[in-house]
Parts: C-alpha cells; sequence; structure tokens
C-alpha cells in the first residue's frame, strides 16, 4: 500500500511539474478535449427519424421504401446512428459514428452496414450559409472495390434533411445512388 502510494504522490508531482514548466502545451494539448459548435451542431440531429429511401431501380424509374434512423448522443462529441429499413427488396442494417475532429478540423463519418463488410469511411465540411456538411471518402462500388464517394446532407430545419450518396456510375461520371428523405419523429 504504501509502494502504491508513492507511486500515485510521484506521477502527480510529475503531472503538476509539467503544468508549472509548459502550461501552454497542457491548454493546447486539452482545447481538443472540449466539445465546440461544431459538435453541437451534430447533436441537434438526436432523435428519432422516419426516413424514405430513393433509389434508381434497373429500368431507370426511381423506387421508395421507408426506415427508421435512431440517432443518440454519445459522450457529447459524437452521434451514433442505429438504421433499419427494407432496402432493394431485403431487411438493411446500418450503424453510423458521427462527429466532428478539431486535429483534423473536419466533420468525420464511419458508417457499416449489412451489404457490405467494408466501412464507408468520409470527412468533410459544412457550410453554414447553405446548412449543407458535404463529406468525400471512399465506399465500396458496383465493382466490389473501393472507390471515390460523396454525402451531401442538407439541414431544412430542425425536423427536416436530407442525405445523398455520389458514387462513379457505369459511364465514369458521378451518379446519386441514394437519397433518403428524413422527418423527425414527434
Amino acid at each position: 500500500m504504501k509502494l502504491l502510494t508513492i507511486a500515485f504522490l510521484s506521477l502527480a508531482s510529475l503531472f503538476g511539474a509539467q503544468k508549472a514548466i509548459a502550461p501552454s502545451l497542457v491548454a493546447a494539448a486539452q482545447d481538443p478535449m472540449v466539445a465546440g459548435p461544431q459538435h453541437e451542431l451534430l447533436q441537434r440531429y438526436a432523435g428519432t427519424w422516419d426516413a424514405v429511401l430513393t433509389t434508381q431501380g434497373q429500368d431507370g424509374k426511381d423506387e421508395q421504401s421507408k426506415g427508421v434512423l435512431v440517432a443518440k448522443k454519445s459522450a457529447g462529441f459524437f452521434v451514433v446512428d442505429d438504421f433499419e429499413a427494407e432496402f432493394m427488396g431485403q431487411k438493411f442494417v446500418g450503424h453510423g459514428v458521427h462527429g466532428y475532429c478539431p486535429v483534423r478540423g473536419a466533420y468525420f463519418t464511419h458508417w457499416t452496414d449489412s451489404m457490405s463488410p467494408s466501412p464507408l469511411r468520409a470527412e468533410g465540411q459544412y457550410d453554414e450559409k447553405s446548412k449543407t456538411l458535404t463529406l468525400v471518402g471512399e465506399c465500396v462500388g458496383m465493382s466490389g472495390k473501393l472507390e471515390p464517394c460523396r454525402i451531401v446532407t442538407k439541414h431544412a430545419d430542425a425536423d427536416h434533411q436530407s442525405f445523398e450518396l455520389w458514387m462513379q456510375g457505369p459511364d465514369g461520371k458521378e451518379a446519386r445512388v441514394l437519397r433518403i428523405d428524413y422527418t423527425r419523429r414527434k
């Protein structure tokens, strides 16, 4: 017990000495540990959302299905999603972690779902004027390989948002492959 007390006091005094020697270094290291306005923006979207998914069928016509997104605040920094829907005639389940990294100066998303063992990872910026979050990254394309993708989420108001996933189409041009319109459940 005496040895544990000495070790604890030694660590405490070392930490105290670091604060005395380099308070600016300690303060700089702590800044990324505080939730900022970017985190608050994301956390406003915690809740239960009814979703209408729109994809393009093989005949070129839009097909719609419904789903539910449950988004929960996590640690003051993140939003964690659970999503369920019928998609392309089968049950679809997805999970996302969304946040803002103050060190990188970028919003990010990490998404996994029942259609692929490979996650979608993307990062980008929020435009306050248009209330649009645009993320770019890689996701598994129709080729079965990682391909560039773009996610555009528009926040119409506190109770409505739209999500679009854009990927490279068969002609090599970027095409929207998924749109989801969300309405907050009351």
